[in-house]
């Protein structure tokens, strides 16, 4: 599988509506790390920054990495994500 992580991230913007600077405020990572990891300067940031940057879009790692939405489901009791 392939990591596409900043096409992900500037899909996602995109999406939303959403700048840099707001993804920043959300997610609580710097302005000029974002703007690398769009540009391509840093395939791989740390796990912490790709979980902070995911919640602040409100999907999974999976979507923003992959590009592979998960759907939630139910098995019983448990809710499954």
């Amino acid at each position: 599988m392939e990591i596409k992580l900043e096409e992900n991230m500037l899909r996602l913007l995109e999406e939303r509506d959403w700048t840099v600077y707001r993804l920043s405020k959300e997610s609580n990572v710097t302005v000029s790390a974002l703007y690398r990891i769009a540009a391509g300067e840093k395939k791989a940031p740390n796990i912490e920054t790709a979980v902070k940057i995911a919640g602040a879009f409100g999907v999974s790692l999976d979507e923003l990495v992959l590009g592979i939405k998960k759907e939630c489901g139910s098995v019983g009791n448990l809710s499954i994500h």
